[in-house]
């Protein structure tokens, strides 16, 4: 499948900066069949942020944009201190994380269990906008 990482056009401006992060694999404990649970899983995010434009980029200051550390940290937080039966939760909370930055204007999010299937994968994605 390929990826829609384009944004519907929300505020009638068509420029917008993106920060991604792609085929970021971890590994949890998630799953509502016997199999799965306590067998935990390899999983791929794909993180796809629409921000707002940065003006001010003429200082190279971090301070001034969404550092991709933020994406990660967010990441590493929901999956460390949960046990989720499904993408869809897991995406959600991911997803409600995500959208607490001022500057950020909509995400979408990209889960695939890379380990289900004999070959390919299955997932789910999501997409919002504030």
């Amino acid at each position: 499948m390929k990826k829609n990482t384009s944004f519907p056009d929300s505020n009638g401006d068509e420029s917008y900066d993106t920060i991604f992060m792609e085929e970021v694999v971890r590994t949890i404990d998630i799953g509502i069949y016997d199999f799965e649970i306590g067998n935990p899983q390899r999983l791929s995010f794909d993180f796809y942020v629409k921000l707002k434009i940065s003006k001010n980029l003429t200082n190279d200051d971090i301070n001034q944009v969404l550092n991709y550390e933020y994406l990660v940290k967010t990441l590493d937080s929901v999956i460390s201190n949960n046990r989720f039966f499904l993408l869809e939760t897991l995406a959600e909370r991911l997803m409600k994380d995500i959208l607490i930055p001022e500057n950020v204007t909509a995400a979408s999010i990209f889960i695939s269990k890379l380990d289900i299937l004999e070959s390919g994968k299955i997932g789910y994605s999501m997409t919002r906008i504030k």
